[in-house]
């Protein structure tokens, strides 16, 4: 480094000492009020505390400046020319129709139309088409599950059958009593044909129809 470049970083660092020593010793010294040729003290002002004024009791002081903030209230006037702006006046209300609920079934694991009235006692007869059983090349075994809250007078079941879902053949009635299970072996059926099988229950005046169920004979002997 040469002798040059070691001077001027000298001068700096002297500068800027200079300069912090008069930041420092400028702040610390006491601000001096100008001379305006006014005097006071609190004994030539004869001011005394008067009991019960906003000096002696702060609610009173706080009560005074509440009262002097609604008065000015008054003075505070609202400029309703919006209503009037032709932008405002073409805003347009779209309410949303939410429309009413709709309640599902009570107990949605109980039989479909059981329920559908809500506190509506259960149907005095239900039936469930089973799946058709002893399946051979001419002939199987139909059955239903019937579940009655009467056993009189007794209760009819028939067992529609045929080749399509319109059926087209049905069997004669079988007579139950009591809830449980009716059966019935149906022959001259096709060898190799798929079949639709549904059972009806009928007692006294009321009805009730099970599910339709499929099934497929097998192919006739050699």
């Amino acid at each position: 480094m040469s002798k040059k470049v070691k001077t001027i970083i000298i001068v700096i660092v002297i500068i800027i000492l200079v300069i912090a020593a008069l930041a420092y010793f400028g702040n610390n010294a006491a601000p001096v009020a100008p001379d305006t040729g006014l005097t006071s003290s609190a004994a030539s002002t004869g001011t005394v505390a008067v009991p019960g004024g906003p000096a002696s009791d702060p609610a009173a002081g706080n009560a005074a400046n509440f009262s002097s903030l609604l008065s000015s209230i008054d003075s505070i006037t609202l400029n309703t020319s919006i209503f009037t702006n032709p932008a405002y006046e073409a805003l347009v209300d779209n309410p949303v129709i939410l429309g009413t609920a709709v309640i599902g079934r009570q107990d949605p694991f109980a039989p479909i139309g059981t329920d559908a009235g809500g506190d509506q006692p259960a149907p005095l007869l239900q039936l469930q088409t089973l799946a058709p059983g002893k399946i051979i090349s001419n002939s199987a075994e139909f059955g239903a599950l019937v579940n009655v809250s009467s056993v009189t007078p007794p209760i009819s079941v028939v067992f529609q059958y045929g080749t399509s879902d319109t059926f087209g053949s049905a069997t004669a009635p079988v007579n139950v009593t009591k809830s449980g299970t009716a059966l019935l072996t149906v022959t001259g059926l096709i060898p190799s044909t798929t079949y639709y099988v549904e059972a009806v229950a009928v007692q006294g005046s009321v009805t009730a129809t099970g599910s339709i169920m499929s099934f497929t004979t097998t192919a006739a002997l050699q």
